[in-house]
């Protein structure tokens, strides 16, 4: 009973902050009760960031530390550990990354060991105070809506923090390598850490949407290669955004054009040599605005720029999309396109017909390129019509779930007794 009504309870929680991410205007977000990820209380278990080893040794996917969460009277349902693990940079190096790993205390009763969620979380932020692995101590991860659904269903979810988001340098928002590497290395790490909740042979399945979707596609572009030890048996890729400059665009005049900002300060961690060039485009408001948005989470974003017009950031007036085009951006962001190598695992993509933030053709080219190159790709599209600002977004987060978790634990061979109810 007790734990029936902290998963329902805490799913309602998250529906509620979900939609609320994606209803946000920026008025709401600058009302004096509104809260902001950045003026969160620190959690008394910080001091796990402060204490991280380098790992500038260690191959990928190595457990650097991990920490047991207390969960008071949830002990008796869910096991939550922290972990920090190496990831390999873009430059090569390795990096420290941290996560999540939440099991389920019941024993798993479905076929074969029990499966892992590897979930990239959506856009966060920038700052290393909005990383999932510290937002879920407090209440305020809104990925732990797809985490409780998961958990739900018997397995075990871990949720990676991403290069720089709680640790050394800056997050690499968008770097197709970063955010593929960050999923698989935690895919090595899981079964490495003591006292495994996650067994070796265990089936790992890549999970995310939006930025996620982005991080969980280039994840299953890079299996082959970087990692085919890791065992993945297919993905889910949501509301991708497969081509950076299409998505860039369509930022314009939206809540989110932070994640612009996001973008760009994460080109210059992974691409130093371009920051000139950049810093060419930008007038003194601009600079500001990225350096800024390397410390922001995505409510300061929405609340620090509550006209997202961009064209009171560059010298020349123009708009920092229409500067898109530029050979700065267009090099870097062609780099970041998905859809130029087939996975070797099944994925199933799901995108809203009339995303504003994403765009829906985008996301079509990317299967259809997939396929072409032969990989196993089920696509479902949510032809909902656009009605609130940002909803066209949100809404397939919720209406592709179930689907999607249908696919996967087809995929497993688990028998759809009791089919997931919805979120």
């Amino acid at each position: 009973m007790l734990r029936k009504h902290f998963l329902s309870r805490i799913s309602l929680r998250t529906i509620v902050l979900c939609v609320s991410l994606g209803t946000l205007s920026a008025q709401a977000v600058s009302a004096p009760n509104a809260i902001a990820q950045s003026s969160l209380p620190a959690s008394p278990l910080d001091s796990f960031y402060s204490s991280i080893p380098s790992g500038e040794n260690t191959v990928a996917g190595t457990v650097l530390s991990e920490q047991e969460i207390p969960t008071g009277l949830l002990a008796a349902t869910i096991k939550v550990k922290r972990i920090a693990y190496s990831s390999t940079h873009p430059s090569g190096r390795m990096v420290p990354t941290t996560a999540t790993i939440l099991t389920p205390t019941a024993p798993w009763t479905g076929p074969g060991p029990r499966p892992a969620a590897l979930l990239a979380p959506g856009t966060q932020g920038a700052g290393d105070q909005c990383a999932p692995s510290k937002l879920i101590t407090v209440g305020a991860e809104y990925e732990m809506l797809p985490a409780i659904m998961l958990l739900r269903r018997g397995w075990t979810v871990a949720i990676t923090d991403y290069q720089g988001l709680g640790t050394i340098g800056a997050h690499t928002y968008m770097n197709r390598k970063a955010q593929g590497a960050a999923l698989l290395d935690l895919g090595r790490a899981v079964v490495n850490v003591k006292h495994p909740e996650v067994r070796k042979d265990a089936p790992l399945i890549l999970w995310g949407y939006s930025q996620g979707g982005g991080a969980s596609a280039a994840a299953a572009e890079m299996h082959a290669s970087y990692a085919p030890d890791v065992n993945i048996r297919g993905g889910f890729a949501g509301g991708v955004p497969a081509e950076l400059l299409a998505t860039a665009r369509s930022l314009e005049g939206s809540p989110l054009l932070g994640a612009l900002g996001y973008a760009i300060f994460g080109m210059y961690e992974t691409h130093p040599e371009l920051r000139p060039e950049v810093d060419d485009l930008l007038n003194d408001r601009g600079k500001q605005w990225v350096f800024d948005s390397g410390t922001h989470c995505l409510l300061d974003s929405f609340r620090t720029m509550p006209i997202p017009d961009s064209r009171v950031m560059t010298r020349s007036g123009q708009r920092l999309t229409d500067l898109l085009g530029s050979k700065v951006f267009h090099s870097y962001f062609e780099e970041q396109r998905l859809g130029k190598v087939a996975p070797d695992i099944p994925m199933f993509v799901s995108q809203g017909a009339n995303d504003d933030i994403i765009p829906a053709q985008q996301a079509r080219d990317m299967v259809n390129n997939w396929r072409a190159l032969g990989a196993d790709v089920t696509y479902f599209e949510d032809p909902a019509p656009l009605l609130v600002r940002m909803e066209g977004h949100v809404r397939p987060l919720v209406t592709s779930f179930n689907p999607a978790l249908q696919w996967a634990e087809r995929l497993l061979g688990s028998e759809v007794i009791n089919p997931p109810s919805a979120p």
